[in-house]
């Protein structure tokens, strides 16, 4: 037995919403991984979310070419105009409801994804500094100021075991 295509684009629909309500739960728990330095469970983390992102883009990919085929043009970028030209209903409704939680879940996980990247980067460039004064190397982002209100790189002269 073979789905209307209005079941099957609800179905489509919604299982993006739930793939997106699983890639926000893994961002923020990512995140609060990320203030407890737990790197095993970062690590799991990370692979969760990458197989999350893969799955995602398949179904997208699976909901665009569906909705090309249903003769939306632009398939998904076309999806709203699509959705206003529906005859209000339960149907009309469900999917407005579901493509709106789409789209803000989607800019949240942008938001989400934006800040563990630059929390990573901020840990990223701690680690670099604190090898650099043990191999007792002049680190080129670190700089003081002098009287003249200049930046001047701050010099180590040797490896912090030899001090």
């Amino acid at each position: 037995m073979t789905k209307k295509p209005t079941d099957q684009l609800i179905e489509l629909i919604q299982q993006l919403e739930h793939i997106s309500g699983q890639l926000n739960s893994t961002l923020k728990k990512e995140q609060a991984v990320l203030k407890l330095k737990d790197s095993q469970q970062l690590l799991e983390l990370s692979d969760e979310k990458k197989a999350l992102v893969t799955h995602l883009e398949n179904h997208t990919k699976t909901t665009h070419i569906f909705l090309r085929n249903m003769n939306i043009n632009k398939g998904l970028y076309g999806f709203s105009d699509a959705l206003s030209s529906l005859a209000s209903g339960g149907i009309k409704t469900l999917l407005e409801k579901a493509w709106s939680n789409i789209q803000a879940l989607a800019e949240d996980n942008k938001k989400l994804n934006q800040i563990n990247g630059s929390i990573i980067e901020l840990n990223r460039r701690h680690t670099q500094r604190s090898l650099d004064v043990l191999r007792g190397q002049a680190s080129t982002t670190t700089s003081t100021y002098g009287a003249d209100g200049h930046a001047a790189n701050s010099k180590v002269s040797r490896n912090i075991s030899i001090a």
